[in-house]
């Protein structure tokens, strides 16, 4: 296999391994988990809707906890509860591609991004179920990007498991 080298800023750079990397099966699985956690966060997942006014949809970097008037020191980071949990998913989901050398840290990182995701999405459900208002509150079918983004996770964790049982047997033919 040749190997690409570029040139950037008088530096060069080998561009075969990333190749390789975008390659593997799991890289693709856990790219389509941080494209629907992405849009997880962008489309609406809750509306609002009451007799006398138009209906609202919150979007999931929108949904948070409510105060009863009371503005407290936590309020700041309490706000946006759902953004931060699907952002640290999101995050490790983009931290875990880059680490394809290291398996046993990315299979560790797959379970965190799993528990953030479905810690994300029990919020949203939350919040649904909570929510006090004179009129209707309605999950939106946007809920299902969290649900794409688990089940990728769990691919992406079974191949990786895959990869290091491979590579095991093959450090024990030697």
């Amino acid at each position: 296999m040749c190997s690409l080298v570029t040139k950037l800023h008088g530096r060069k750079f080998k561009v075969s391994k990333y190749i390789v990397m975008i390659q593997r099966i799991q890289t693709v699985f856990l790219l389509i988990a941080l494209v629907a956690l992405g849009l997880f966060l962008w489309m609406p997942l809750l509306r609002l809707e009451a007799p006398h006014f138009p209906p609202h949809d919150y979007k999931g970097w929108e949904v948070y906890i409510r105060y009863s008037g009371k503005i407290s020191f936590m309020s700041g980071y309490l706000y946006f509860v759902n953004a931060i949990l699907a952002g640290t998913a999101a995050g490790l989901t983009l931290i875990n591609i880059f680490l394809f050398k290291q398996r046993n840290l990315q299979i560790l990182l797959c379970w965190f991004s799993i528990i953030f995701i479905i810690s994300a999405q029990a919020f949203v459900f939350y919040q649904y179920q909570t929510t006090v208002f004179l009129g209707d509150v309605i999950l939106r079918k946007w809920n299902l990007f969290s649900l794409v983004a688990v089940v990728a996770e769990i691919l992406a964790l079974v191949y990786i498991k895959k990869d290091e049982e491979t590579i095991k047997s093959l450090d024990r033919l030697r």
